[in-house]
């Protein structure tokens, strides 16, 4: 569909339908007074200066939404991008009409007279994107393989076993030796009682010698409390048990007589 108006004054006569003192008279001023100024001041914040070529020729495209959205922060490019939507403006006519300083009319020109490729180094330390979603995904289709342990892994999960073990044996042989010196001190404990002998009689010597070796250590003391009154109670139990035991033994070896029987005369 042929405009019979230029693109620029149906543009301007949008942006401008009551027009004012103060407003521009037509669209070449309305581009060197505000446009022009707002494109210098994006590429100044975006490229931090001029001294590259790609600063001085940035190639903003107009129909562009990145580049839409960084214009369309200064109030005068807003305004022209609700023009073009309203106008409904397709993109070959939005490029027949930016073609001022900054744009990508301004950038291909350039291009075409010096012979050079203008490199466009924005986001280019950025990878493509991936999305780490499907990762998961697979990762958790993916059937579970046999691990492979290293020999790191495998001496690491080996050490605390050793350990427990050793511990375990240290552990049982104070234990076991305990555990044989008090049926010791238990049965010479019944027998002293048993027989009435006096309460200073010497002690098993292996039960003086692992005492003393206790003491020695720093742990005899609240050991000895410990188990002294357990011994006396397990000694007065045996001592009375054997006691009861060997009354029993006694009344059942005397043996009653059997009544005489009177022979008839």
């Amino acid at each position: 569909m042929r405009r019979e108006h230029s693109i620029a004054s149906t543009v301007f006569h949008h942006l401008f339908s009551a027009p004012t003192a103060t407003d521009p008279p037509d669209f070449a001023t309305h581009l060197a007074k505000h446009l022009v100024a707002e494109v210098r001041i994006e590429t100044q914040r975006f490229y931090g200066g001029l001294e590259t070529v790609e600063a001085r020729y940035p190639g903003l495209n107009y129909s562009h939404s990145p580049h839409r959205k960084r214009l369309g922060r200064f109030p005068h490019h807003a305004r022209l991008f609700r023009a073009f939507d309203d106008l409904g403006l397709t993109e070959n006519e939005i490029g027949m009409l930016c073609r001022w300083e900054g744009t990508l009319w301004a950038r291909q020109r350039y291009e075409r007279d010096e012979g050079i490729k203008v490199v466009d180094t924005t986001c280019a330390e950025i990878g493509p994107w991936v999305d780490r979603r499907i990762r998961k995904r697979s990762r958790r289709s993916s059937p579970r393989g046999i691990k492979v342990k290293t020999d790191i892994e495998m001496r690491d999960a080996h050490t605390p076993e050793s350990e427990v073990t050793e511990d375990s044996t240290d552990s049982e042989e104070p234990e076991s030796m305990v555990v044989a010196l008090n049926q010791r001190l238990m049965a010479a404990a019944a027998a002293r009682e048993h027989h009435g002998l006096p309460h200073d009689i010497i002690m098993d010597p292996a039960w003086e010698q692992y005492l003393k070796e206790q003491a020695e250590r720093g742990e005899g003391g609240s050991f000895v409390g410990d188990t002294s009154s357990v011994l006396r109670a397990a000694a007065l139990a045996q001592a009375m048990e054997s006691g009861i035991s060997s009354t029993v033994s006694q009344s059942n070896s005397v043996q009653p007589q059997a009544p005489a029987t009177m022979v008839e005369q």
